[in-house]
């Protein structure tokens, strides 16, 4: 309770006063206002955890719905508790419309009072927590991998992350574009200051510049921070800039260029000290090409191009993408660690990921969500979603007649297991011999003597 701080919002003092003391006795930190202005003052200067607002006051019949408003729009994860002393049916419904926790008729009774305090206030903790999770979970900045591909880019990231040189990362979706940039962030100069996404393809087209470079309403005096300004000094990710509109990416060039902006509204020049970078999980020529990415952006975000590979081109890296994510997510989720059997470990190197890095982790808490209660749980291919047991190349089935002679045996085994490896590296011969301790040209005899077939 001590770090909830409880803004309550009446042009009555006396009411402010009864609802503090109320707060206050069942140790709360409670804040007054006598207005909605002077209540918005009070959440842009101290961390307000929850807010509770009569409805009419300073003879405006709508200045509480007023302040449910703006600070759904301030802080979305902030509960509102309206109350009124002309409490209707039509009240009631109008809060929980615009987005408010509950509706509260005076004179109220103080037990009901604190039952939606302490209520509101669990909930908000409940979805800032899960948002905590999500986003540590998600939102890695660690590059993971052991394989040639991976490690050369890390190498790339490492080389320019003090340098300002805008960069535009492209690969397939979900193969870790987002993470490439956060990495390269948390290297640079700028790590201390903020890593702003920009995220194009959820930007509509009426909102997306008002949310980039903010607007002032000096009607109502109301100023709201653009992207630009929230990531000033650090870093800006654009996700998928083809997805931003043509006009605004001739915008976009006119900021990177200037290191400043134009507010809607306001004739002052905001200047600013960013980093841009930009991902794409389109060729970045062919977006080109096809008119979704303009040139000249094109040219100015890719001083330095990075490509980052799909999981399939790079599976000797499963393993320890696996490991990791089970051990960032079995603390995160508070599951059990599983434990893979090599048969499912074998079966997910030969998947066809086409949903990548992404959508490993998604099979990762999807095992967690189903087995993660149990105590040293070995994983199966049995265990697996349909998806991955139908897959034509999963099927790793050793059925060995037990009474052939050891060495007729052994090359059963040996021609079944090296077709194994071989297809799992795509026929990799330089991969394949690594990985299971076998001279190239040692392996290349065997190949030939047990006439093993594998897809090249």
């Amino acid at each position: 309770m001590i770090n909830n701080k409880i803004l309550i919002v009446d042009d009555e003092p006396d009411i402010c006063d009864l609802i503090s003391d109320i707060l206050s006795e069942s140790g709360y930190t409670v804040n007054s206002a006598f207005s909605k202005n002077e209540a918005i003052k009070v959440m842009e200067n101290s961390g307000i955890s929850m807010v509770i607002t009569d409805i009419w006051m300073n003879d405006n019949e709508k200045e509480g719905f007023e302040l449910l408003e703006w600070c759904k729009a301030y802080n979305a994860l902030t509960p509102v508790l309206i109350m009124s002393g002309h409490g209707t049916i039509e009240y009631a419904m109008n809060a929980a419309k615009n987005g408010a926790y509950d509706f509260l008729e005076k004179p109220f009774n103080s037990d009901r009072l604190l039952f939606l305090v302490k209520k509101a206030l669990q909930e908000r903790d409940l979805k800032i927590k899960l948002m905590d999770s999500n986003n540590e979970w998600l939102k890695s900045n660690h590059i993971i991998g052991k394989s040639s591909k991976i490690k050369n880019v890390k190498n790339i990231c490492i080389k320019v992350s003090k340098s300002n040189s805008r960069i535009l990362i492209s690969g397939p979706s979900g193969s870790g574009k987002e993470t490439c940039a956060r990495f390269i962030h948390s290297l640079s100069n700028r790590m201390n200051h903020p890593f702003v996404v920009a995220a194009c393809a959820s930007l509509s087209n009426q909102m997306v510049d008002q949310l980039l470079f903010g607007f002032n309403d000096s009607k109502n005096k109301n100023d709201t921070k653009s992207l630009f300004e929230q990531a000033n000094n650090g870093t800006i990710y654009f996700n998928e800039i083809c997805d931003l509109p043509l006009d605004t990416q001739a915008k976009l060039i006119n900021v990177i260029q200037d290191q400043s902006f134009y507010k809607y509204g306001s004739n002052k020049k905001i200047k600013i000290d960013i980093r841009v970078i930009a991902g794409t999980s389109y060729d970045p020529n062919e977006a080109v090409k096809n008119g979704v990415l303009r040139e000249d952006l094109y040219y100015r975000l890719s001083v330095v191009p990075i490509s980052i590979p799909s999981l399939n081109s790079r599976i000797e890296d499963i393993n320890v993408l696996i490991n990791s994510f089970m051990e960032v997510a079995s603390k995160l989720f508070n599951k059990n660690k599983l434990i893979f059997s090599n048969e499912t470990y074998i079966l997910l190197q030969s998947f066809n990921w086409k949903g990548n890095v992404r959508q490993l982790k998604n099979l990762i808490e999807w095992l967690l969500i189903m087995y993660g209660n149990e105590k040293n749980f070995q994983v199966e291919i049995s265990h697996l979603p349909p998806e991955f047991k139908s897959n034509k190349n999963n099927e790793h089935k050793h059925n060995y007649d037990l009474n052939l002679p050891i060495k007729d045996a052994r090359k059963i085994f040996e021609k079944k297991y090296l077709e194994t490896q071989l297809n799992r590296f795509k026929g990799n011969i330089a991969q394949t011999s690594t990985f299971v301790g076998m001279d190239r040209s040692a392996l290349h005899r065997k190949i030939k003597e047990l006439d093993i077939k594998f897809e090249k």
